[in-house]
């Protein structure tokens, strides 16, 4: 099918964005979402276990997602 007319342009393009504006608006996007989160960022820890199973079980356990 041939198209019978000029063809319709809905909104223009953008100009390029520079990469620190990139990063900006990611960091600006992150905070946003962080304070949406119900969850409190979790700090730094190692846990260790003895097989996967322990580990499922581990993993189950936890209320906050943000911990694995």
């Amino acid at each position: 099918m041939e198209a019978t007319g000029p063809m319709k342009v809905v909104g223009s393009r953008l100009p390029p964005v520079t990469p620190a504006e990139c990063r900006r608006r990611a960091l600006l996007l992150q905070r946003q979402a962080d304070r949406l989160n119900p969850y409190p960022k979790a700090r730094g820890f190692v846990f260790r276990a003895k097989s996967w199973e322990q580990y499922a079980e581990w993993r189950k356990q936890q209320d906050n997602p943000r911990l694995w």
